[in-house]
């Protein structure tokens, strides 16, 4: 539970992002990103412009829906200032397949991220994804090692 207005504001900030990329709501997600970020994986890190990650989203998706994933919800968020302007925040996230993959577990993907704290909100200034996400959806994978 939330012990701080500053906690609150992380809390609230992933439910938006949650929501937002559920929903592929590319103006509430516009939102959430800095103009530039660094977005990283197991393969590398790399500057990214906030409308060229925007564009590839529906390509996210469809990655997700042939992987049968029917909702990513937020199931884990720890959370730390790095100063007054910066926010570390781990988080985990459950991916439950759809029907058409009965029996097949739920995935579970970790990503890590930086907030930076503007006078409009926290902006993703780092993300990322603690495994290529190809990998982890692949059915029989343990998305958390």
């Amino acid at each position: 539970m939330p012990d701080t207005p500053e906690d609150r504001e992380v809390v609230d900030f992933f439910a938006a992002f949650g929501t937002a990329s559920a929903s592929l709501n590319t103006g509430a997600l516009t939102a959430c990103f800095a103009e530039s970020f660094m977005a990283a994986d197991p393969s590398g890190a790399q500057p990214v412009l906030r409308a060229a990650f925007l564009s590839i989203l529906p390509k996210r998706k469809a990655l997700f829906t042939a992987a049968g994933i029917a909702n990513v919800s937020l199931t884990g968020l720890e959370h730390r200032s790095l100063d007054d302007s910066y926010v570390l925040a781990h988080t985990s996230w459950t991916a439950e397949r759809d029907d058409s993959r009965v029996g097949e577990e739920p995935v579970t993907l970790l990503s890590t991220f930086i907030l930076h704290r503007t006078a409009d909100g926290l902006r993703i200034v780092f993300y990322l994804n603690h495994r290529n996400l190809d990998d982890a959806l692949s059915p029989g994978l343990d998305a958390t090692s």
